[in-house]
């Protein structure tokens, strides 16, 4: 299991704001934060009831998405990709290993 890092272990404390994290995960896809030296990798967390995207970085990404929005996400198995269905996510796919997209999975309850 990959691990999350002390500054992203933070920042996923903030972003939880106390809420319990049932699962943690770094994924293969990197985004914007603002840095000079290269876009960050995005992380996934869950709690109870949401999936937490987040990225460190000097603009970090935060987001908070309700599981029940996600219940149409699926893994592509060609790409190696979860794909978020909401048009609206801050990020579209992260790739992910085939076992750690089952654990995304089934956190979803899609698993």
């Amino acid at each position: 299991a990959r691990t999350l890092g002390r500054r992203r272990a933070a920042l996923l404390r903030r972003c939880a704001g106390g809420e319990a994290v049932l699962a943690a995960m770094p994924t293969g896809s990197f985004t914007d934060t603002g840095s000079w030296f290269g876009k960050r990798r995005v992380c996934l967390a869950f709690t109870p009831g949401a999936l937490l995207l987040f990225a460190a970085g000097p603009r970090p990404l935060c987001r908070r998405i309700p599981l029940a929005e996600l219940r149409q996400t699926q893994y592509n198995t060609v790409t190696g990709e979860l794909v978020f269905a909401p048009a609206g996510m801050p990020v579209r796919a992260v790739a992910l290993p085939p076992l750690e997209a089952a654990q995304a999975l089934a956190q979803l309850g899609r698993g």
